[in-house]
């Protein structure tokens, strides 16, 4: 099942969504992400374990 991560669900005023099959790879989306969009070249440790603990299996309709 897919795992989801939600910017907003971190605490970010923001709509975006990631999506992987481990937190592995969802984290290195985050860091990705926090770069791209945010201007954050380090992700704090404090908002990395908020992101783990955010993360969900995501629920498909059907």
């Amino acid at each position: 099942m897919t795992k989801l991560l939600r910017c907003r669900d971190v605490g970010f005023e923001c709509d975006a969504e990631v999506r992987g099959d481990s937190n592995e790879e969802i984290l290195a989306q985050v860091v990705e992400h926090a770069r791209d969009a945010h201007g954050v070249d380090e992700v704090p440790e404090a908002v990395v374990q908020r992101a783990i603990a955010a993360i969900r299996e995501e629920q498909r309709p059907g």
